[in-house]
């Protein structure tokens, strides 16, 4: 442990760096050779979580709320297990695949969170670790060129479909929006707070690769962040506050108009549409996820269900956030919802506030951000160390 104990800045670095080529590396494999091991970024997930467990537990002084709130949801999780209705618990299919291995995600974050503060870093740690990940989108941007170019199903975000979007090295679109959000989060901030023209150029970039994602939740930020900017941070937002509520009410009653003038660029979307609905077009399905979700739980869940959660996750989940935490760990996940969220706007000022908000509003209506292990952690690294208030000043 002492040479852990040295080396935890590096090693630490090493790890993050790590999860976004594993990721790939695992994606790749997986689609190359499915019938192969293919789970090589799990395993060092795994190993990763390991020594900043022992590293709490040697260096444990006090027992910061973070670890008393984990282990309060362990216990709730561990009651909605014996909660659930499915018969044949299998112990190492959940531990693997099922609701220990979601759960262990939901709780990787907060595990972080008590590890940095229970083995602080050196602020050029933070630093480094950001400024590394930018260099890893910079070199993604040649798998994005590559994929959309030549047509490489491995760098496609939907391979062999017709849907448009490259997502290069990332394994997964929906992952990879996430990446490029925090990227466009930390510049944007440093444009407003610094006014300096670097971060705007680096801002103007990360926007336009994630416009290649094919992402609907990658438009939704952006046009959350739009209106922030104009709201809030350019010089004619008094007329801007008045012109996007009267904006809105033109768009409720034309939306069908506008909505089927931007579906028909995408074939994919119109076909959705047509077939399904307003709805699920917006929501990819989700809706009708839901609806599975509420019968099953009208059909199974008894009271304490309702206040401990309790189903299958993998089959039941929603991918809307919020919603997901509470049928998985019931008002403990609303509970752990709130308290993510507040650890990640603490001690922010109001600009940085908002864009953490409107990612995690972003993530309420598609999922997948504190559920991203990797993402979770990178968000909470810049949130603390890299958006800092600029002398203090309330931008």
């Amino acid at each position: 442990m002492n040479f852990i104990k040295k080396n935890i800045d590096t090693i630490v670095i090493v790890f993050l760096m790590g999860f976004l080529i594993s990721d790939f590396v695992t994606s790749l494999v997986f689609k190359l050779a499915p019938k192969s091991f293919y789970r090589y970024s799990g395993m060092l997930k795994l190993l990763f979580e390991a020594i900043m467990v022992g590293m709490i537990i040697v260096h444990f002084k006090k027992p910061f709320r973070t670890f008393w709130f984990i282990v309060a949801f362990t216990i709730s999780f561990i009651i909605s297990q014996f909660l659930l209705q499915e018969s044949g618990y299998d112990f190492m299919t959940q531990l693997s695949s099922g609701n220990i291995y979601f759960f262990n995600r939901y709780m990787y974050v907060l595990i972080f969170i008590l590890f940095v503060k229970t083995v602080p870093l050196q602020k050029e740690t933070y630093e480094k670790i950001y400024r590394y990940f930018e260099y890893f989108l910079y070199i993604n941007t040649i798998a994005l060129l590559v994929g959309y170019i030549f047509h490489v199903e491995v760098f496609r975000s939907y391979e062999y479909t017709t849907r448009f979007g490259v997502s290069g090295f990332f394994s997964k679109p929906g992952e990879a929006s996430y990446m490029y959000m925090i990227a466009i989060i930390v510049n944007y901030y440093l444009w407003i707070s610094k006014n300096t023209k670097t971060y705007l150029f680096k801002l103007l970039f990360f926007i336009a690769c994630s416009l290649c994602l094919g992402q609907k939740k990658m438009m939704l930020f952006l046009l959350l962040l739009s209106i922030i900017h104009l709201v809030h941070y350019n010089r004619f937002k008094k007329i801007f506050r008045i012109l996007l509520p009267l904006g809105f009410i033109v768009f409720l009653f034309f939306k069908d108009a506008i909505i089927r003038a931007l579906l028909s660029r995408s074939p994919f979307w119109t076909m959705i549409y047509e077939e399904s609905g307003l709805v699920s077009t917006i929501f990819s399905y989700r809706d009708q996820l839901l609806l599975k979700a509420i019968d099953y739980i009208d059909e199974n869940w008894s009271f304490l269900n309702y206040i401990f959660g309790g189903l299958d996750f993998d089959k039941y989940k929603v991918e809307f956030e919020f919603i997901d935490l509470y049928i998985f760990l019931g008002f403990a996940g609303i509970v752990y919802y709130l308290y993510v969220v507040s650890s990640y706007l603490n001690g922010g000022n109001f600009l940085k506030r908002n864009l953490i908000i409107i990612a995690f509003i972003t993530s309420l209506i598609s999922g997948g951000l504190i559920l991203n292990v990797t993402a979770a952690i990178l968000l909470y690294v810049v949130a603390k160390y890299i958006m800092l208030p600029k002398n203090g000043a309330q931008v």
